[in-house]
């Protein structure tokens, strides 16, 4: 026994203004394609992308130049006391990633504000650093305790 659909009193896909349930007026907005669609997502998703790499912190932590800079510094500066991650006068208050995070160092600005202030026993090197070094020092170190302090 075949069971057959009914037929319907019109054709939805001829004509969307025959349907009962579409009202004119929804049958007379304008549809969009897949296209437009895609589109129009593809143009948010790079809005939102540029608004959100916009506002990183760190103004370049992972930038080549400023990575070479903090690490240059770090040898002139840091490095005598900090070799490696060191601390030769504190041996708990390395630069460590589980260390500076018991410190409450949460990132690069963290370590670019104590390397310029000190912080206890360490002095601060502002000056010596010259301008925006801390931060490159900042983003320098926080690099290397990502990275377990490898050894170069």
């Amino acid at each position: 026994m075949v069971v057959s659909q009914p037929a319907l009193p019109f054709d939805p896909v001829a004509d969307p203004l025959a349907d009962p349930q579409i009202s004119a007026e929804q049958a007379a907005e304008p549809r969009l394609g897949l296209g437009r669609r895609i589109l129009i997502g593809l143009l948010l998703l790079a809005i939102t992308l540029v608004i959100l790499l916009w506002s990183l912190p760190a103004w370049g932590a992972n930038d080549i130049v400023v990575l070479q800079r903090g690490a240059r510094l770090f040898e002139n500066h840091c490095a005598g006391c900090h070799s490696n991650g060191g601390n030769v006068i504190r041996r708990n208050k390395t630069l460590r990633r589980q260390d500076l995070l018991r410190e409450g160092v949460k990132g690069p600005l963290d370590v670019a504000r104590i390397a310029a202030s000190g912080k206890g026993q360490m002095s601060g090197y502002a000056k010596v650093l010259g301008d925006g070094g801390a931060d490159a020092v900042g983003s320098w170190v926080w690099r290397q305790a990502e990275l377990g302090w490898p050894r170069r």
